[in-house]
C-alpha cells in the first residue's frame, strides 16, 4: 500500500412549509378533510338530546351562556383559515420583494436594492419552521452580499482564503445522510466504473474534486470491487483537491479499507485544481502498460474547483478515459454560473426552492440540526456563490454554456446506462416526491416532485482514427 503526495416544475414560496404554487399544494382545511353533512347519522334518544342540551346551556358564573362546542370548534377552523392566509400573504410579499431587489440589481440601480434588503432582513430567518422563509432569508444574504461589493466598486472579487474544507466536508457529509441525492449520484457513477474495470487487473480512478465528498464514494466502490470474481484488481487513486490535508485524509481512509479488504492500493494527491495544471508529466503518476482509468467529476458551486475549463478539458482528453461518470446540478447553461445575472438569479430560485422543500420533506422538525447544517453549509454557501460571485464579469473567465456538449465535441461518446434508473429508484423512492428519469442515451436524472435537480452522465473516450492505428 503506497501513499504519494504530487505537489420544470417551478418552484416559488410562500410562508407556509411548502411551496404556495396551488398546482403543488393547496391548503386543506378542517371542514374539507372531514366535512359534516349530517347524512347517516342516527338521531340521539331524546333523554341524551336533552342531557347534551342542558349541558351546553349552563351559565357561566357572570351570568352569560356558554359558547357550544361546536361554534368553538368553528371559530377554530376560522383562526386557522386567517392564520394561513397571513402566511401566505407573507411568503407572496417576500418573494415580490426578491424579485424587486433583483431586479433592481440588475440594471445597477443599488438604492431600490438596498431598501428591498432591509425589508426582507426584517421578515425572513434561516431558522424560520417555513422552508420558504428559510431559502428567501439565505437569497437575501447573497443579494447583500453582491450589492456591497457592488456599492465599493468591486468588479471582480478578491482573492479569497481557501474553502473551510473541513466545514464544507462536514456539510456535504450531512447532505449525503439527510437526503438522497449524493447517494443516488455516487450509487450510479460506481456502477458505471464497476462495469468499466469488469475483468481489468490495473485499475484507476482519477477524482477531478476529492475536498466535498472525501473518501465517501470510493469507500463504497471498494468492497464491490473486494467482491469480484477471480482476484481483487491493483487499484490507484489520484485525487485533486484545493486542500492537501482533506487530500491526505481521504487517502488514508481508502488505503485503510483496502488493506481490510486485501486490495493492492496506491493514492496520489494532487493539491490543485484541474484547470492548474501545468505539467502533466510532473503533476501525475505515470500510466502503468494496460491500465483500465476511470475520470469521475462532481461538479457543484461551492467553491470554483475546476479553474480553467479550457485546461481541465485538455486534461481530461489526455487521461484518454475507458469511463468518466460527471455529476452536474441543473440550474441552466454553464450549471446556472454563467449568462446574465437576472437568468442565474431566476434558475437558481427554482433550483433551490425544490431542494429546501426536499429537505423540509426529509427532516420536517422546526429546529433540525443537520438539516440546518446543510442548508447553510451546502445550498447556502452555493447561493451566495451563484449569485454574489458567478458570471465572467465577476469571475474573470468564461465558462463552458455545457460540459456535456464540450464532452461531445472533444472525442467523448456518451455511455448507456442501461438499468442505472431502476436502480436508483429504490433510493428515491416516487412515493416520497423523488423522481428518477433516464433519457436512455447516458444520463440520469434525480429531482423533487417533477424538478429536475441534478443529471448524472456517463462518457467513454474516443480515440481518433489516426491514435488508433
Amino acid at each position: 500500500m503506497q501513499f504519494h503526495d504530487h505537489h420544470h416544475q417551478q418552484y416559488l414560496y410562500g410562508g407556509s412549509t411548502g411551496p404556495f404554487l396551488p398546482h403543488h399544494h393547496g391548503f386543506i382545511h378542517a371542514d374539507e378533510d372531514h366535512p359534516c353533512t349530517g347524512k347517516g347519522v342516527q338521531e340521539l334518544p331524546e333523554q341524551a338530546t336533552a342531557g347534551i342540551a342542558g349541558q351546553m346551556e349552563e351559565m357561566s358564573p357572570g351570568g352569560d351562556v356558554a359558547v357550544p362546542v361546536e361554534d368553538r370548534k368553528d371559530a377554530a377552523v376560522r383562526v386557522e383559515g386567517e392564520e394561513a392566509e397571513e402566511e401566505d400573504a407573507h411568503g407572496m410579499r417576500m418573494i415580490a420583494l426578491l424579485m424587486e431587489c433583483a431586479v433592481a440589481m440588475s440594471v445597477g440601480n443599488l438604492a431600490d436594492s438596498n431598501a428591498a434588503l432591509l425589508e426582507l432582513s426584517q421578515m425572513a430567518s434561516p431558522y424560520a419552521p417555513s422552508c420558504g422563509e428559510r431559502l428567501v432569508a439565505y437569497f437575501a444574504r447573497a443579494m447583500a452580499a453582491r450589492m456591497m461589493s457592488s456599492w465599493v466598486g468591486i468588479c471582480t472579487p478578491l482573492q479569497l482564503a481557501p474553502p473551510a474544507c473541513a466545514a464544507i466536508h462536514a456539510a456535504f457529509r450531512a447532505f449525503y445522510n439527510v437526503a438522497p441525492f449524493a447517494r443516488s449520484a455516487y450509487l450510479a457513477c460506481n456502477q458505471a466504473i464497476l462495469e468499466a474495470f469488469r475483468g481489468k487487473r490495473l485499475v484507476h480512478v482519477i477524482d477531478l474534486d476529492v475536498v466535498p465528498g472525501g473518501a465517501l464514494q470510493w469507500l463504497s466502490l471498494l468492497p464491490a470491487l473486494a467482491a469480484r470474481p477471480g482476484d481483487p484488481p491493483v487499484l490507484r487513486v489520484t485525487g485533486f483537491g484545493v486542500s492537501s490535508s482533506a487530500l491526505h485524509d481521504a487517502g488514508n481512509q481508502i488505503a485503510g479499507l483496502a488493506s481490510k479488504l486485501g486490495i493492492p492500493f496506491e493514492f496520489y494527491a494532487v493539491a490543485k485544481r484541474p484547470g492548474d495544471v501545468v505539467d502533466v508529466v510532473t503533476d501525475l503518476p505515470s500510466r502503468r502498460p494496460g491500465e483500465t482509468v476511470a475520470v469521475h467529476w462532481l461538479r457543484h458551486a461551492l467553491y470554483d474547483a475546476a479553474g480553467d475549463d479550457d485546461v481541465t478539458m485538455r486534461l481530461v482528453r489526455w487521461m484518454e478515459p475507458k469511463v468518466m461518470t460527471l455529476v452536474e446540478q441543473e440550474r441552466g447553461p454553464a450549471g446556472g454560473d454563467g449568462g446574465q445575472f437576472l437568468d442565474r438569479f431566476v434558475s437558481a430560485l427554482h433550483h433551490y426552492s425544490a431542494l429546501f422543500d426536499a429537505l423540509g420533506a426529509a427532516r420536517p422538525a422546526d429546529e433540525d440540526a443537520s438539516r440546518h447544517l446543510v442548508e447553510n453549509g451546502v445550498l447556502g454557501r452555493e447561493i451566495g456563490n451563484v449569485l454574489a460571485v458567478a458570471g465572467p464579469a465577476r469571475s474573470g473567465r468564461e465558462r463552458f454554456g455545457s460540459w456535456q456538449e464540450e464532452l461531445a465535441r472533444n472525442g467523448f461518446l456518451r455511455a448507456g446506462g442501461g438499468g442505472r434508473a431502476q436502480l436508483l429508484a429504490g433510493v428515491c423512492p416516487a412515493a416520497l416526491g423523488y423522481t428518477v428519469t433516464d433519457d436512455h442515451g447516458g444520463t440520469v436524472r434525480l429531482g423533487w416532485k417533477g424538478t429536475p435537480l441534478y443529471a448524472v452522465s456517463t462518457w467513454t473516450w474516443c480515440a481518433p482514427p489516426h491514435a488508433r492505428a
